[in-house]
């Protein structure tokens, strides 16, 4: 996982549209939470994902909402990780 975009095409896979809504309207600012387009179930899924699909292991202490608001904040927290978290 090389950027934000990348990020937000994880994403954009990993969560529930709504009639009308299209995954390619989802950008790195998208507010996730407050959109109501990411759950408890959806942010697990995307841990999950990062981890199988880019070796990103995210601790307990990052899975938090606050990560989770946009894919710009998820972004920031993974840049975060130092090399050792990330694998």
């Amino acid at each position: 996982m090389n950027s934000v975009d990348e990020l937000c095409t994880l994403i954009g896979s990993r969560i529930t549209w709504g009639r009308g809504q299209d995954a390619r309207s989802l950008d790195a600012d998208t507010p996730l939470l407050e959109m109501g387009l990411v759950d408890s179930l959806a942010i697990m899924e995307i841990v999950t994902a990062l981890h199988k699909e880019a070796g990103i292991v995210l601790p307990d202490t990052a899975i938090v909402a606050a990560n989770f608001r946009s894919p710009k904040a998820l972004w920031a927290a993974i840049e975060n990780l130092s090399g050792e978290d990330r694998k």
